[in-house]
C-alpha cells in the first residue's frame, strides 16, 4: 500500500513496534514531548533502578551532576564508552546533599531483553536550536533503553529515499542537535514504507551514506526492502539493545575514534558462532565447532574480534585466543583488537586483549587467571606445545584462527590441538579449501555462516574486476613461428602441408596449450614485452599514478622463482620510465643450491632501496626492510615517497590491505583459493568513481588462465559450494563488464543528459527532474572512469569516444563544469545542505585548461568598465568570467571570484590607485577583497556574540586566519580560554544577537565554545 502521510505512516510504525511480541516490549509515552519532558522520564527510572542506594529521589542538585556528565559527551564514540562503563556496566558517580557518595547504575550489558531494562517510543520531541540562529528542530521517532535515547528514526513516505532522512540527520548533527541528553544516541535509523537503512552515529565530519546498510535475511544476504519486516528484524527486542551493544564496534583507533555497527552478515556470523560456542561440550574430544566463510575485505576483523570479545565473556570459556598464521600479522591484529577493546581506556590498565613477546609469555599469560583475549602466532603456540616442560591446558579454552585456509595443512595445528584438549576451534576464511585434502570443513568442521565474494560485491562492500587476459605470444608469431616448429619437433618429417591443416583445426585453447612454460619462464624478451605493456598503459591503468600496483611472477618445475623477479626489476632499472619500482622476497637460510643467488640479489635491492631512500638495510634487516617496502605500497609511510610497483613471488598477495592498490600485474599461474586471494588485494574500495573495479592483468596462456578463473570464481562467488561444486554461472556481477558494453551503456546516459539539459544548454527547473539529472550524471562519471581505463580506450584522441556518444569536445566541457557546479548548488539547495557536502567529482575526457592570465586580464577590463559607467560591457565581461570560472578546479577560488565580479557590478570594490586597472594588479586586488570580506565576516560574528570590545578581540581574527579545518588549534595557550572569560562579563550588555542575550553564563561558555568551533570551519571553508 501506498503511504503518503509521513505522519500517518510514524503513528503505524509505533503501533507496529509496540505490538511485536517478546519478553519485553516497547512501551509507548505520548505525552512526552520536550527534552525536559525527557530529563523528567530519565530521572524516574534511574531511581527507580538504584533503590538499593537511594533512601529518597534525586534532588534537583544531585539529578544535576548526571546531567552535566551525560552533556559533556562530545562524541557518539565517548557516548559508546559511557554506556559500555566498565565490565559492562555503567554508573555514574553522585555527590548526595546528605553528604553521602554513590554509584548508580545506568546500563547493563547483562540485562539485554531481560532483567529490569526498559524499553519506551517516544517521538515528535521539540528541540529548541541549540546554535543561535538555526531553527528549531522536531525528532520522528526515538527509541529509548533505560531512559537514554539510543536509536533515533526519521521517517520519510513514499515517493522519497531513504538516504533523504539520513541526509536530515546529518543536519540535525551538524546543529549540534544531538547534544544533552540526545548526546547517547548510537544507531540512526532511516524508514520509507519500502526501504529501510541503518547505520551508526557520528560526527558530521565523518558522515557517509556509504556505511548505511540495508538489513538483509539470514538464509541468502537479500537485502529487506519491508518496512515492518525491517521492524521485526532490526527493531525488536533483544534486537535492537543488542545492535546498540553487543553488534557494536567502539573503534579507538587514535584520531579516528567512531563507533561502527555491524552489517548483517557479520551479526548473523557471530550470532552463530557464540552460540556453538555455548552449547559446545569441552569435555569430549570434538574440538572443531565450525569456520566463517566472510569473502576478503567484508571485515573479517570486526566480526572475529566481537566473537572473540562475545565469547571471553560466556561463563563456559576460560580463554580466548586468537592464532595468526603468520608472525607478520600479529602486531597488525592486536593494534586492530586492542583498539576495539571498550575496557582498553586510558583508565584501564591495557583492556582484555594482550600480545606475547615470546612463548613463555604465551605459557604465562595461558596460565593467569581471569578470562580475555590473546593474540598470537601459530609458530609461537606450536613452539610453546613442543617445548620439553609443555603439560596439556586444562582450561576451556577457544580458538579463533585467522585465514584459516592456510591453516588446513601441516602438522603444526594438529599439535596445537593434542596440547589443549579441551578447547573449540573456529576458522575465519575468505577462501575456503574445497578440493584438496584436508579440507576447511575436515579441519574446523561444517560451515557456520558464508557471505561470498559475489554478496560483498552486490552490496557494495568490495569492488568487481576487471580481468586482462594478454600474452606476449602475439597470434601471428604463433602461427607463423611457434606452432609449426613445435609441430616439426614432436613429428619429425610432417609436411608442410599437413602442419598448416592442424594449425587451421585448432581451437585457441588447443594453441594455448602447446605454449611451453619457457616462453614466458624467464625469458628476457617476454619479461621486456610485460615491461613495455606495463609502461604503455600506466597512465590509464593508474589513474595518472592515483593508484599502484603489484606485479607477481613464478616460475614452475620446482625451479627458484627469485631470478626471474630480479629479471623484472632490473628491466624497470634499465628504462626511464618515471616510475618508482620495489621488489620484496625472502631471504634465504635453507642450505639449497640457490641460497647464495638468492641473498646476493636481495642485496643488490636492499643497496638500491637505501641509495634511493637514505636507510641502511643490510642482511640482518630484512624483515624491517621488507616492513617499509610495504609501507612504501599501502602509502602509510611518513615521508610520503610511495612505490607505484612492488614486484614479489609470493609475499602480500594474501593478507596485504592497500586501498590506493589497484592493479595485479600476473606472471604466473593462479588457480582456486589462491587466484582469488591474490585478485582480492586490488579490489578494497577506496574511491567508487576512480577506481571503479580491482584490475588483473595475466601476461601468460590466456585462454587457460580464463578457464582457472572462472573455476574460482565458480567455486568462490556460490555460498553451495561448501556441499557441491557448481560451473561458473557467467554474468555474477564480479567481473567488470567490457568496453563495449560501457560504451552502450555511456551512449544511452548521455542522451538522457541531453534531454534533461535541453541539448547541452541548462539544467532542469523542476527538483526532481534536477535530482534525475544528478543521478545520470554520476552514472555518467562512473561509466566513463570505467571506460579510461580500459585498454581499448584511445587516451591520446579522446575526442573519438565523445564523437561516438554524441558529443564534442565543447559541449562535454560545458557538461562537466558549467552544468555540473549550476547542478550541484541546485542540489545542495533541495537538501538543504552546503554545496560542498554535494559528491559530483566529474570525470574529463580531455584536460580543462584555464588561462589564468586571460581571465586576471577580463577582471581588470570589467572594474575598468564599471568605472567609465560602460555597464552594457561590463555584464558581457561578468558573464565570461563566469563561464571560465565555471572551468576552475579549485571551486573555492572560483567562488571568490565569482564574489568579487558581483561586487565590482554592485559597487562594493573599491580601488585606490589611478585607473585604469592593469592585469598585473587582479590578483592581489581579488586577495585584498576576500581579506577584507573575511574581516566583515568576523566583525558580523563578534557583535553577534558580544565580542568586539574585549581585549582579546583581535586574537579572534588571528585564531580564524590561522585555524586549519577540523584541527584542534583554537585553544592552544589558553586562548580561546581567554576570549570566553572576557567575553563572559559583557555578552548581556555588548551581545546583538537576543537569543545570545538570552543565555546564562554557563550556556552561553558552552554555546560559545561550540560556535566559534563551527564559524572558524566555515570560515575556512569559505576564504
Amino acid at each position: 500500500m501506498i503511504k503518503t502521510n509521513e505522519l500517518d505512516f510514524e503513528d503505524e510504525l509505533i503501533n507496529h513496534l509496540v505490538d511485536l511480541g517478546g519478553t519485553k516490549q516497547w512501551s509507548y509515552l505520548p505525552n512526552i514531548k520536550t527534552t525536559d519532558d525527557l530529563w523528567a522520564n530519565f530521572k524516574r527510572i534511574v531511581e527507580q533502578h538504584n533503590q538499593d542506594r537511594l533512601d529518597a529521589p534525586l534532588t534537583r542538585s544531585e539529578f544535576q551532576q548526571i546531567k552535566v556528565i551525560i552533556g559533556q559527551l562530545e562524541t557518539p564514540y565517548q557516548a559508546g564508552q559511557f554506556l559500555y562503563g566498565m565490565n559492562g556496566i555503567s554508573q555514574v558517580e553522585v555527590d548526595l546533599d546528605n553528604g553521602k557518595h554513590v554509584y548508580l547504575r545506568i546500563f547493563d550489558q547483562d540485562n539485554i531483553g531481560a532483567g529490569d531494562t526498559i524499553y519506551q517510543i517516544v517521538n515528535q520531541i521539540e528541540r529548541p536550536a541549540v546554535i543561535p540562529g538555526r531553527k528549531n528542530r522536531r525528532f520522528d521517532t526515538t527509541l529509548l533503553i533505560n531512559g537514554l535515547p539510543i536509536l533515533q528514526i526519521e521517517e520519510k513516505a513514499d515517493g522519497h529515499d531513504a538516504k533523504e532522512a539520513l541526509n536530515q540527520m546529518h543536519q540535525y548533527i551538524d546543529e549540534r542537535q544531538y547534544t544533552d541528553i540526545f548526546s547517547t544516541l548510537q544507531i540512526l535509523v532511516a524508514i520509507t514504507p519500502h526501504d529501510s537503512r541503518y547505520m551508526a552515529n557520528t560526527t558530521t565530519d565523518k558522515f557517509n551514506t556509504d556505511f548505511a546498510f540495508r538489513w538483509q535475511k539470514a538464509d541468502d544476504n537479500k537485502p529487506v526492502f519491508d518496512w515492518k519486516e525491517f521492524s521485526n528484524y532490526m527493531l525488536s527486542i533483544p534486537m535492537a539493545h543488542q545492535m546498540a551493544t553487543n553488534y557494536m564496534i567502539l573503534d579507538g583507533t587514535p584520531k579516528h575514534q567512531m563507533i561502527k555497527a555491524m552489517r548483517p552478515y557479520q551479526v548473523y556470523a557471530t550470532q552463530r558462532v557464540i552460540r556453538k560456542i555455548r552449547e559446545h561440550d569441552f569435555s569430549i574430544g570434538k574440538q572443531g565447532i565450525g569456520y566463517v566463510w566472510h569473502t576478503t575485505g567484508s571485515g573479517k576483523t570486526i566480526s572475529s574480534f566481537k566473537a572473540a570479545w562475545l565469547a571471553s565473556r560466556l561463563p563456559n570459556v576460560d580463554k580466548v585466543v586468537f592464532l595468526v598464521d603468520r608472525i607478520a600479522l600479529t602486531n597488525q591484529t592486536v593494534d586492530e583488537y586492542k583498539a576495539y577493546d571498550p575496557e582498553n581506556t586510558d583508565e584501564s590498565n591495557g583492556g582484555v586483549v594482550t600480545d606475547t613477546a615470546n612463548r613463555w609469555i604465551l605459557s604465562k599469560k595461558l596460565s593467569k587467571k581471569g578470562n580475555g583475549i590473546i593474540v598470537t602466532s601459530t609458530q609461537k603456540m606450536d613452539s610453546m606445545v613442543q617445548s620439553s616442560n609443555f603439560k596439556p591446558i586444562d582450561k576451556n579454552i577457544v580458538f579463533i584462527v585467522d585465514e584459516a585456509h592456510r591453516s588446513t595443512s601441516g602438522d603444526m595445528l594438529k599439535r596445537i590441538k593434542d596440547g589443549f584438549p579441551r578447547s573449540a576451534w573456529v576458522g575465519y576464511t575468505g577462501t575456503p579449501v574445497f578440493d584438496e585434502h584436508p579440507t576447511t570443513q575436515e579441519v574446523f568442521g561444517d560451515l557456520i555462516h558464508a557471505y561470498t565474494i559475489r554478496d560483498a560485491i552486490a552490496d557494495g562492500n568490495v569492488l568487481g574486476f576487471k580481468v586482462d587476459f594478454e600474452t606476449t605470444l602475439s597470434d601471428s608469431v604463433l602461427r607463423d613461428q611457434y606452432l609449426p616448429e613445435y609441430f616439426k619437433g614432436r613429428y619429425p618429417g610432417i609436411s608442410d602441408e599437413d602442419i598448416e591443416m592442424r594449425i587451421d583445426n585448432m581451437t585457441d585453447a588447443d594453441m594455448d596449450d602447446t605454449v611451453e612454460p619457457s616462453v614466458y619462464d624467464n625469458n628476457p624478451k617476454h619479461i621486456k614485452l610485460v615491461v613495455d605493456d606495463i609502461i604503455k598503459n600506466w597512465s590509464k591503468r593508474s589513474r595518472q599514478g592515483k593508484y599502484n600496483a603489484i606485479l607477481t611472477t613464478h616460475v614452475g618445475g620446482g625451479k627458484a622463482s627469485t631470478p626471474m623477479a630480479m629479471m623484472y626489476y632490473r628491466e624497470f632499472k634499465k628504462r626511464d620510465s618515471g616510475l618508482k619500482v620495489g621488489i620484496t622476497f625472502s631471504q634465504t637460510t635453507s642450505n639449497s643450491d640457490n641460497q647464495l643467488d638468492n641473498n646476493k640479489d636481495l642485496r643488490e635491492a636492499m643497496t638500491d632501496y637505501n641509495k634511493e631512500f637514505g636507510t641502511s638495510f643490510g642482511d640482518q634487516d630484512v624483515k624491517d626492510y621488507t616492513a617499509q617496502v610495504v609501507s612504501r605500497l599501502n602509502r602509510t609511510i611518513d615521508d610520503g615517497k610511495y612505490f607505484d610497483i612492488v614486484i614479489v613471488v609470493d609475499q602480500l598477495l594474501t593478507g596485504f590491505n592497500a586501498p590506493q592498490m589497484n592493479t595485479l600485474y600476473v606472471d604466473r599461474t593462479l588457480h582456486g583459493s589462491a587466484l582469488i586471494q591474490a585478485y582480492s588485494r586490488t579490489n578494497r574500495v577506496y574511491d567508487m568513481q576512480t577506481k571503479p573495479f580491482g584490475r588483473i592483468v595475466n601476461y601468460r596462456w590466456p585462454h587457460q588462465t580464463e578457464k582457472l578463473m572462472k573455476e574460482a570464481l565458480a567455486i568462490y562467488a556460490n555460498r553451495d559450494s561448501a556441499n557441491i561444486q557448481l560451473e561458473f554461472p557467467g554474468e555474477i556481477g564480479v567481473i567488470a563488464k567490457p568496453y563495449e558494453k560501457v560504451k552502450s551503456e555511456l551512449k544511452k546516459v548521455t542522451k538522457q543528459l541531453n534531454n534533461f539539459s535541453d541539448g547541452f544548454t541548462g539544467i532542469p527547473q523542476d527538483d526532481n527532474h534536477i535530482e534525475e539529472m544528478y543521478s545520470a550524471l554520476r552514472k555518467y562519471n562512473h561509466l566513463m572512469a570505467m571506460a579510461k581505463q580500459d585498454d581499448k580506450y584511445d587516451d591520446k584522441n579522446p575526442d573519438t569516444l565523445l564523437h561516438e556518444l554524441g558529443m564534442d569536445v565543447d559541449t562535454e566541457e560545458v557538461l562537466t563544469t558549467t552544468l555540473s557546479n549550476k547542478l550541484k548548488k541546485e542540489v545542495a539547495r533541495i537538501h538543504h545542505v552546503d554545496v560542498s557536502q554535494i559528491d559530483l567529482q566529474m570525470e574529463h575526457v580531455k584536460a580543462i585548461r584555464v588561462n589564468y592570465d586571460y581571465l586576471e586580464e577580463l577582471i581588470a577590463n570589467l572594474m575598468n568598465q564599471y568605472h567609465d559607467d560602460d555597464l552594457e560591457n561590463a555584464n558581457k565581461t561578468a558573464k565570461e568570467i563566469k563561464s571560465i570560472s565555471d572551468k576552475v578546479d579549485n571551486r573555492k577560488y572560483a567562488e571568490q571570484i565569482n564574489q568579487f565580479t558581483d561586487d565590482i557590478l554592485n559597487g562594493k570594490v573599491k580601488y585606490s590607485d589611478t585607473y585604469p586597472v592593469k592585469q598585473n594588479e587582479v590578483k592581489n586586488l581579488v586577495s585584498g577583497h576576500n581579506d577584507m570580506r573575511l574581516r566583515n565576516d568576523i566583525f558580523d560574528y563578534k557583535k553577534n556574540w558580544g565580542l568586539t570590545d574585549i581585549e582579546a578581540s583581535q586574537d579572534i581574527n588571528k585564531l580564524v586566519s590561522d585555524h586549519v579545518k577540523d584541527a584542534d588549534d583554537l585553544n592552544i595557550d589558553g586562548a580561546l580560554d581567554e576570549i570566553v572569560k572576557e567575553a563572559c562579563v559583557v555578552y548581556r550588555m555588548d551581545a546583538e544577537s537576543e537569543e545570545v542575550k538570552k543565555l546564562s553564563k554557563i550556556k552561553y561558555r558552552t554555546h560559545l565554545r561550540r560556535s566559534f568551533k563551527k564559524f572558524a570551519d566555515q570560515m575556512v571553508d569559505k576564504y
